[in-house]
């Protein structure tokens, strides 16, 4: 995404990837350090300024251990989008910054494999294909509902065939231009 908007303007992008994050859950298996929500005013705030805020988690919330549904994983989304929105981490000097603009990509739906009993990660999953498909509109409509921008990043790309949970280089490349494009022409103003 960085590569294809600097292309055409101004912007720097800040990623904060960690595998295995989720949005609101301490992982009993991988430990603390992936709560996605228990670090993300730290992480907002040692970027400050910022002009725009983008958040995408949600996958790793369908692993089996956590048992929670399409509905439970958009509502702890949203909370992460709703708290973002209201850090004052925007334009502004410390004391008065502003807060910044807000968007959330849905997770693209996990890939048929999951439900693979012959997949080696399949029992981690269980039950992650299916509900990954009601996902993307439970978060547009918790979105909706509290006036969050919201990009369904399944129009973009799917999961990889060989690794249900992960993507292919192609799938990358389409992501990064799909995104880049939406926000050129709903965020920048550009065509």
């Amino acid at each position: 995404m960085s590569r294809h908007l600097s292309e055409t303007l101004p912007v720097t992008l800040i990623e904060e990837c960690l595998p295995g994050r989720t949005t609101d859950l301490d992982d009993p298996v991988m430990g603390n350090g992936f709560n996605g929500r228990a670090h993300l005013e730290t992480v907002l705030r040692s970027h400050q300024p910022l002009d725009h805020i983008v958040i995408m988690l949600g996958t790793n919330d369908l692993k089996a251990r956590f048992d929670r549904s399409a509905d439970d994983i958009a509502l702890a989304f949203i909370s992460l989008g709703q708290l973002a929105r209201n850090l004052a981490v925007g334009q502004g000097s410390w004391a008065a910054a502003q807060p910044a603009d807000v968007t959330l990509i849905c997770p693209l739906v996990i890939g048929r494999r999951a439900s693979d009993p012959a997949w080696e990660r399949a029992e981690e999953w269980t039950g992650a294909f299916e509900k990954s498909f009601g996902l993307s509109s439970a978060i547009q409509i918790a979105g909706a509902a509290v006036s969050l921008r919201v990009v369904d990043g399944n129009q973009f790309g799917c999961s990889s065939e060989n690794d249900p949970i992960h993507w292919s280089e192609d799938t990358h490349l389409k992501f990064g231009a799909g995104i880049a494009s939406i926000f050129q022409k709903q965020i920048f103003g550009k065509t």
